[in-house]
């Protein structure tokens, strides 16, 4: 009797991935099926332009599959796969500040982005204005702040895999999360209510 790829878990898919790569990626490609969407949540969270994100997600998993037959499962697949995607971003990111104090956008680059809005309904333009108005929250927030934030609420970590992926304690880790929660709750209510 064959188990169908598709149940196994995370583990049994990494290793049949190491045995199988570079030659047939059917069990890497069923991780990335598994994690694509939850690494471009991520990557979007943090980069904030779609094709930056889906540029990042694509990157991400291109790491990985030139790393894995190295995996050593020291962490969870899903651990180690959001350590590179949150290191990766702030990789990018920290490019981009630098390219932006050189180079600045006039009125024309955010007004394309919006062209087609009068078309929308005033449903999608509330949403889109919550959705803007938590990035801006999130962007507000120092970067491990950030990094706790997202990890928990867009990756869907657990506490403690977020304290592998940043290299913390636990207790560490839970205390940063609870007081940036009340952070990101007193700047919410400020500048989105």
């Amino acid at each position: 009797m064959t188990i169908a790829i598709s149940n196994l878990d995370d583990d049994a898919l990494v290793r049949q991935s190491q045995e199988e790569l570079p030659y047939n990626a059917t069990s890497y490609e069923e991780l990335v099926k598994r994690y694509q969407k939850p690494v471009y949540a991520m990557c979007r969270r943090y980069l904030s332009i779609d094709s930056d994100a889906e540029d990042a997600t694509q990157e991400v998993f291109m790491k990985v599959f030139h790393t894995l037959p190295t995996f050593e499962f020291r962490s969870s697949f899903k651990t180690w796969l959001f350590s590179i995607a949150i290191n990766h971003c702030k990789t990018l990111l920290s490019k981009t500040q630098r390219f932006n104090q050189f180079h600045e956008y006039g009125d024309d680059d955010f007004s394309e982005n919006y062209e087609d809005e009068s078309a929308n309904t005033a449903d999608k333009l509330e949403e889109d204005d919550d959705r803007n108005c938590v990035q801006s929250v999130i962007g507000k927030l120092k970067d491990d702040e950030r990094d706790v934030i997202l990890l928990r609420f867009t990756s869907e970590l657990s506490i403690e895999d977020i304290a592998k992926v940043l290299g913390k304690k636990l207790s560490a880790t839970k205390m940063s999360f609870y007081r940036t929660l009340e952070k990101f709750k007193k700047l919410h209510e400020k500048y989105c209510t």
